[in-house]
């Protein structure tokens, strides 16, 4: 700064203004770097809540994976261990008639692959395991006699957050045990309950002109329904075949397709019932592929519903498909068959006839093209297909118990044979009436 030729005043002047300038600078030094500093909290800030919602949402949505499971003990003392990726919520129940024993889990995937681990030990007999829902699932023991939960532990594992759950099985007699189940029940409410998708919203309208075609593919979920020699599953061949059924047939005309099942998820066998009633269908196929005690029987057979099994053959495997929800976990059906009294009723009777006349049809379809059965026209009394004014039909496409029919049934070229003769059974069978909806103006 240049004083010369300056008075003291002026030189008193330019100090005051020089003074001014500097402390300016600094307040303006200072609240930059305030707002830096509040800047650099913020931020901080704002990336530790998002890290903690980041974390927070995987844990809360995190899927629980039973790594594995196995049955260690003898009769007087029985073992289940499982072994969790994270720490488990779960239900423990008892099921009588016949006797089991029950663990439910919320969001459980079962990822083990050792299932000789579940072999028959001790008070177990067999084990089922899979999804009931598609937020819960199910390993269901079947017991040799009734036992009671004796002992249960979970343990945490390590620091990873991996769990371990024992519970140990000791017998008891069987008054002992339905008085647990009737405990139970005053607590619980009646266990076993499954609610299918959509199972409370309204019913649709029927539409004028369209043929509304319900397909069931059998068992699902927990119930993995017959098991081939190839350790094909029941379970995954009818929900491929009803997939290709439905798609092929909604090109085909003026038909709906509905499924009662279009996952890997169990559906009761009065969810089936229900379901198809509330579509108001037209006809109900239900699909399967069973196994024999005679190896040697194969090919396609066509049931409808009827009070006395045809025959020995027919009867064995409407038992078989009727245990659908015990494998499950759920309350044994009421022993009472109903079949006795809706057979009396005129509308079953009427809806019977069409049910038989369907069945003929596709007989008539199939012959030539697919291996049949000898005589595979059959009835039986079957569960699902106890619906009084809805045609209905089960096909057993083939039985897993015989190698050849496994191969044919597992075959994409067979597959599209037989899917091409259903639908065409299925478009001659409404022919006449989508040829009258088309006359009229």
């Amino acid at each position: 700064m240049n004083f010369e030729n300056t008075t003291i005043d002026g030189v008193e002047s330019q100090l005051m203004n020089r003074l001014k300038e500097v402390s300016f600078l600094r307040v303006s030094l200072v609240l930059l770097l305030s707002a830096f500093i509040c800047l650099s909290t913020l931020l901080s800030l704002t990336a530790q809540t998002n890290a903690q919602a980041v974390k927070t949402k995987g844990q809360t949505g995190q899927k629980l994976v039973v790594q594995s499971a196995r049955i260690v003990g003898d009769k007087s003392a029985t073992r289940i261990i499982l072994e969790f990726t994270t720490k488990p919520k779960y239900q423990l129940f008892y099921m009588e008639k016949p006797n089991r024993f029950v663990v439910e889990l919320d969001n459980g995937k079962f990822e083990f692959g050792d299932d000789a681990a579940l072999n028959a030990v001790g008070l177990v007999i067999n084990t089922r395991y899979g999804a009931i829902t598609s937020s819960k699932s199910r390993l269901v023991f079947s017991l040799e006699g009734p036992a009671q939960l004796s002992n249960q532990d979970l343990q945490l594992k390590n620091k990873t957050g991996a769990y371990r759950l024992i519970l140990e099985l000791t017998p008891i007699d069987q008054s002992k045990f339905s008085s647990l189940i009737e405990k139970q029940i005053s607590l619980l409410g009646a266990s076993g309950g499954t609610v299918i998708k959509g199972g409370r919203v309204r019913s649709p309208e029927k539409k004028k002109g369209i043929f509304t075609i319900v397909i069931d593919a059998g068992h699902g979920g927990i119930d993995g329904g017959a098991i081939g020699s190839r350790k094909s599953l029941e379970k995954r061949i009818t929900l491929k075949m009803a997939m290709l059924i439905g798609d092929a047939l909604q090109k085909s005309g003026p038909f709906k397709v509905a499924y009662t099942r279009k996952e890997d998820v169990f559906v009761s066998l009065k969810q089936r019932l229900n379901f198809t009633k509330r579509q108001h269908a037209d006809l109900m196929i239900s699909l399967h592929a069973d196994t024999l005690k005679q190896k040697y029987v194969r090919g396609a057979t066509i049931y409808t519903l009827a009070k006395k099994a045809s025959d020995k053959l027919a009867a064995e495997v409407a038992a078989s498909e009727n245990l659908s929800d015990i494998v499950a976990g759920l309350a044994a059906p009421d022993a009472k068959d109903d079949v006795t009294d809706i057979l009396a009723d005129l509308t079953l009777r009427e809806t019977t006839r069409y049910s038989r006349a369907f069945s003929k049809a596709l007989v008539k379809k199939l012959k030539g093209k697919i291996n049949l059965i000898k005589n595979p026209q059959r009835s039986a009394s079957f569960a699902v297909l106890k619906s009084p004014d809805v045609p209905s039909v089960l096909v057993e496409l083939g039985y897993l118990s015989n190698r050849k029919d496994e191969a044919l049934l597992t075959s994409d070229k067979w597959q599209k044979i037989a899917v091409k003769q259903i639908v065409a059974t299925i478009l001659s069978f409404f022919q006449t009436r989508i040829n009258a909806n088309a006359a009229q103006p």
